[in-house]
C-alpha cells in the first residue's frame, strides 16, 4: 500500500446491518433455502397485502387462489402481446422518422462546419486589418508629434510682422509690453544650449539648429530696439516726477508700475540701462521728496505754538511768572508747560491725516510741537511705505538699498529739523509725547510690514531721551537752587505757593504718560502672539520713575525751606498744609496712581495733626496742659488735685467755650482756601477739643467721690456737640 494512501475510518451504521440481512435472505430464497428471518419477513409482507388478508378472512383455499392468479397473469400477458402487435406499424413509422432526423442533423452539421471554416478565414482578415490600422495610428501620432514640435519650434523662433512692426514703430503700451515679453522669450529659446524642455527641438539644442542661428541676429536687433525705446519711455516718465505739482503716485501707478515687466526685460537684456534708470529714479525721487519735506517743515514752523522756554521750570523766580500788567502771579498761563490737558489726544490720532498747512494758516491755528512732529513723521511714513512697495515691485534690485538711497536726504532733513528744535526745547511733556508717538509709529509700520524706518525711529529716540533727561535735570536743579535761596521765589504767605501748582501739574502729566506706557504681563503675551514674536516695547520707564522720585524729594525739601521763612510754627504748618493739599488735589483730579497721591496725603495728615494741637493750645492751653500732665502722673490711684485750679479751669471753659469754637472756625476759614480741606481740619480740631474736655471730666470724676459744687458749671457733651455741628456740618 502506498504510504500516501489515506485510510478510511469505518463508522458502524445500523441500517447497514438491516440491508445486509435483507440481501442475504433474498439470496437464500433464490437458492431454495430459507432462514427464520426470511420466513418472518415474507409472512409480514403477505400479512400486509390486502388481497391476501381478504382471502384469509374468507377462508379461501390458497392453492386455488394461487392458480387463479396464474391464469390472470397469462391472460394479461396475452393481451399485452396483442396490443404490441397492433402497434407494430406505428413503431416502424417512428423508427423511420428518427432515421430521417439523423440525416437532417448530419447535413446541418456539415453546413455548420463550413460556416466555421469561413469564419476562421474572416477572423484572419480582421486581424490583418487591425494590425494595419495600428501601424497607421502610430504613423499618424508620429506625424502629429513631428508637426507639433516643428510648429512649436517655428513659433519660438519666427518673428511675426506685427511683433517687428510694434517693436520698431509702436509706442509703449500694454500691447507693446506683451510683444517685448514674447521677444524676450524667443531670445531665451534660440540661445538654449540644450534641448528645450517642451521637446520642441527634439534632441537638438535650439542654438545649434540652422534656423536658430539664422534668427538669433534678427531677434538681437529687435531687442536692442526694444531696449532703446523702453529706456526713452522710462526716462521721460521719471522726468515728469520733477515737475511742480505733479501727482507722483499717479505716475508711479499708471505709467511705471504697470510696465514693471519691462524693467525685468531691461535687467536681462541691458543691465546697464536698468541700473541707469534706477539711478535716475533714485536721484529724482530723492530731490522731489527732500524738496517736499523741506517746504512742508518750513510751513509747519509757522504753526508752532511756543509752549515752554528756558525759564519754564518748576522753581522759577517770582518775576518770571508775574503778569506784566498786574504784577500778580499768573498761574494759569504759566502752568501750560506743565499741564497735559488736551495734548494727550495726539496719541489717539497718530495714524490720522497730517495737518493741512494752508487750512491751518487760514484759520489762524497754532499747535504744540508734538502735533507738528506727528504730521511730519506721518507724511514720512506714508511716503516710505509707498516707495518701499513701489521699488520692491518695480526694480529687480533689493528694495531696501533703493529705499535708503532715495530717503537719505529726506531722513537727514527730518533729523536735522528735530535736532534744531531739541536744542532749545524745555517742554518735558512734549518730549515724552514725541517718545510715545515714535513708539506708536514703529508699531504702525510693523503692522504694515514695512520696517525700513526702524533706524530712523532709533535715532529719534536717541535724540529725545537725552533731551528729556536734560529737562528733568534742569527742573531738579531749579528746585535745589530754590531750596538754597528761597527768598528769590518772592514773599511767602500762608496760601499754596505757585511752585506747588507747577510741580503738581508737571508730575501728574508725566506720571499719567508713564502709566500709559506700562503693559501687564498678560497683555505682553497677547501682543507677542498677535505680532508673531517679540512685540515693540517701551524703554526708559524706570529712568522716568527714578527722576520723578528725585523730583518729589527735592520738592518736599524746597517746601520745608519756604515754610521756614514763617516766624511761627503754626504759620509753617498752615503753609505746608495748603501746599500739600494743593498737590494732592491736583494729583487726584488727574487720576494719577494712588501710590503717588498717598505720599502727599500722608504728609498732609501729619501737618493736620500738628495744626490741631497748635490751634487748640492757642485758646485752651491751660486745659490741655492740665489734662496731659495729670494723665501722665496717674499710676492707677485716685489723683490728688488742686481744687481751686480745677474750679478755675471749669469756670473759664464754661464762660468761653462758645467764643473759642467760633474763633477756631474763623481761623480755619482764614487759613485754608480749600473748603474741603478747611472742613476736614475744623472737624479734627473740634473733635479733639471735645476729646480733651471729655478726658478733663473723667479726671474730675475720678478725683472726687462726691462732686464739688463747681462741677455744676461743667458743660455737657451734648451741648458741645450741638455747638460744633453749627460749624462743622460734616461731623
Amino acid at each position: 500500500m502506498d504510504s500516501s494512501t489515506e485510510i478510511d475510518v469505518f463508522v458502524w451504521d445500523p441500517s447497514f446491518d438491516e440491508e445486509y440481512q435483507s440481501e442475504e435472505e433474498e439470496e437464500e430464497i433464490q437458492n431454495g433455502r430459507s432462514s427464520p428471518n426470511a420466513l418472518q419477513t415474507s409472512l409480514e409482507s403477505f400479512a400486509s397485502d390486502p388481497a391476501i388478508v381478504s382471502a384469509l378472512n374468507e377462508n379461501i383455499d390458497l392453492t386455488e387462489y394461487g392458480m387463479t392468479l396464474d391464469a390472470k397473469l397469462k391472460e394479461a400477458e396475452g393481451k399485452a402481446v396483442e396490443q404490441y402487435a397492433a402497434k407494430g406499424d406505428d413503431l416502424s413509422a417512428l423508427q423511420g422518422s428518427i432515421d430521417d432526423c439523423d440525416v437532417t442533423l448530419s447535413s446541418m452539421q456539415e453546413m455548420l462546419l463550413g460556416f466555421q471554416a469561413d469564419l476562421g478565414g474572416i477572423s484572419e482578415e480582421i486581424k490583418s486589418l487591425q494590425e494595419e490600422s495600428m501601424s497607421m495610428n502610430v504613423k499618424l501620432r508620429n506625424r502629429k508629434a513631428a508637426e507639433h514640435r516643428i510648429s512649436s519650434f517655428l513659433k519660438n523662433i519666427v518673428i511675426s510682422p506685427d511683433l517687428a512692426t510694434t517693436i520698431c514703430n509702436g509706442d509703449v503700451s500694454k500691447e507693446y509690453l506683451d510683444y517685448v515679453v514674447e521677444l524676450d522669450a524667443k531670445h531665451k529659446y534660440v540661445n538654449l544650449r540644450e534641448p528645450a524642455d517642451d521637446g520642441s527641438s527634439a534632441d537638438i539644442s535650439p542654438a545649434d539648429t540652422v534656423a536658430g542661428r539664422e534668427m538669433r541676429s534678427h531677434i538681437d536687433k529687435l531687442r536692442l530696439k526694444a531696449v532703446e525705446k523702453t529706456r526713452g519711455y522710462f526716462l521721460s516718465k521719471i522726468g515728469e516726477l520733477r515737475k511742480a505739482k505733479t501727482n507722483v503716485r499717479m505716475i508711479q501707478t499708471s505709467s511705471l508700475l504697470q510696465y514693471s515687466a519691462l524693467m525685468k526685460f531691461l535687467d536681462n537684456a541691458a543691465p546697464d540701462v536698468h541700473n541707469e534708470i534706477r539711478d535716475v529714479y533714485v536721484e529724482s525721487m530723492s530731490k522731489v521728496l527732500s524738496g517736499l519735506f523741506k517746504t512742508y517743515q518750513s510751513q509747519l514752523g509757522k504753526l508752532d505754538l511756543k509752549v515752554a522756554g528756558k525759564n519754564d521750570l518748576i522753581a522759577v523766580e517770582e518775576g518770571a511768572v508775574k503778569d506784566m500788567f498786574t504784577s500778580k502771579v499768573n498761574l494759569t498761563k504759566r502752568a501750560d508747560p506743565f499741564t497735559l490737558g488736551e495734548r494727550g489726544k495726539v496719541l489717539e490720532i497718530a495714524d490720522e491725516k497730517p495737518i493741512m498747512v494752508h487750512i491751518a494758516i487760514a484759520e489762524g491755528e497754532k499747535f504744540p510741537y508734538e502735533m507738528l512732529f506727528r504730521s511730519i513723521v506721518k507724511h514720512l511714513m506714508d511716503a516710505a511705505t509707498n516707495e518701499y512697495v513701489f521699488t520692491k515691485e518695480f526694480f529687480v534690485t533689493p528694495s531696501r538699498d533703493v529705499f535708503n538711497n532715495i530717503f537719505t536726504k529726506t531722513l537727514s532733513l527730518v533729523l536735522e529739523n528735530l535736532e534744531n528744535y531739541l536744542f532749545n526745547s524745555h517742554d518735558a511733556i512734549g518730549l515724552l509725547l514725541m517718545i510715545r508717538l515714535t513708539h506708536a509709529n514703529r508699531k504702525i509700520m510693523k503692522e504694515r510690514g514695512v520696517n525700513v524706518l526702524d533706524n530712523l525711529f532709533d535715532r529719534i529716540n536717541m535724540l529725545l531721551w537725552p533731551r528729556l533727561k536734560n529737562v528733568f535735570d534742569n527742573n531738579l536743579k531749579s528746585l535745589k537752587a530754590a531750596t538754597q535761596m528761597p527768598k528769590k521765589l518772592g514773599t511767602v504767605d500762608l496760601h499754596a505757593h505757585y511752585i506747588s501748582r507747577r510741580y503738581a501739574e508737571f508730575s501728574s502729566s508725566i506720571l499719567a504718560l508713564v502709566k500709559a506706557m506700562e503693559v501687564s504681563k498678560s497683555q505682553q503675551r497677547q501682543d507677542d502672539a498677535a505680532e508673531g514674536g517679540q512685540a515693540v516695547r517701551f524703554g526708559g520707564k524706570e529712568m522716568l520713575k527714578s527722576d520723578m522720585a528725585n523730583l518729589t524729594e527735592a520738592m518736599t525739601k524746597m517746601l520745608m525751606a519756604l515754610a521756614n521763612q514763617h516766624s511761627t510754627s503754626k504759620n509753617k504748618i498752615v503753609f505746608l498744609i495748603n501746599n500739600y493739599d494743593s498737590i494732592a488735589c491736583v494729583l487726584a483730579e488727574r487720576k494719577v496712581e494712588r501710590e503717588e497721591v498717598v505720599k502727599f496725603e500722608e504728609k498732609l495728615n501729619q501737618q493736620r495733626e500738628q495744626f490741631v494741637e497748635e490751634e487748640l493750645r492757642q485758646s485752651y492751653a491751660r486745659l490741655i496742659s492740665f489734662v496731659q500732665q495729670t494723665e501722665s502722673s496717674q499710676s492707677g490711684k485716685r489723683p490728688e488735685l488742686d481744687q481751686s485750679l480745677v474750679e478755675n479751669l471749669v469756670r473759664q471753659f464754661s464762660s468761653s467755650w462758645k467764643s473759642g469754637i467760633e474763633q477756631i472756625n474763623k481761623n480755619v476759614l482764614s487759613y485754608f482756601s480749600n473748603f474741603r480741606n478747611g472742613m476736614e481740619i475744623l472737624k479734627q480740631v473740634l473733635t479733639q477739643l471735645l476729646l480733651y474736655y471729655t478726658r478733663f471730666q473723667d479726671i474730675i470724676r475720678k478725683a472726687w467721690k462726691k462732686p464739688p459744687p463747681f462741677t455744676r458749671d461743667l458743660v455737657s457733651t451734648s451741648a458741645i456737640l450741638a455747638e460744633i455741628k453749627k460749624y462743622a456740618l460734616a461731623i
